[in-house]
């Protein structure tokens, strides 16, 4: 709500207490990408997804997050887990298409 580091402290404390909770892990790794902490927010977007490997929001948010840094190798790791976890959704292979045609362009 317009403020992220007062946010930061709930969600840190949250996240602390409740650290088996990969929701919790998931939302605090989207805040510190807007605070800019990015070595902190990849640790956290890969603990949530530890938790939940399957969860098509935790594997879209981290190969976002990698697809915005220019790391494709990792980005096309994240993507081939979304397609063989969710062979019904285009997210996944759109993904690795945006990869390809990224690295054709280098």
């Amino acid at each position: 709500m317009g403020r992220p580091e007062e946010a930061f402290g709930y969600l840190e404390k949250a996240a602390k207490g409740l650290p088996e909770r990969s929701r919790i892990q998931y939302n605090l790794g989207l805040l510190l990408q807007v605070l800019q902490r990015d070595p902190q927010a990849e640790a956290v977007l890969q603990k949530a997804l530890s938790l939940e490997p399957a969860n098509m929001d935790y594997l879209y948010a981290l190969a976002d997050f990698y697809l915005k840094r220019n790391r494709l190798a990792e980005a096309q790791k994240v993507a081939e887990k979304m397609v063989a976890a969710h062979p019904d959704q285009r997210i996944g292979r759109e993904i690795m298409e945006l990869i390809e045609r990224r690295n054709k362009g280098q």
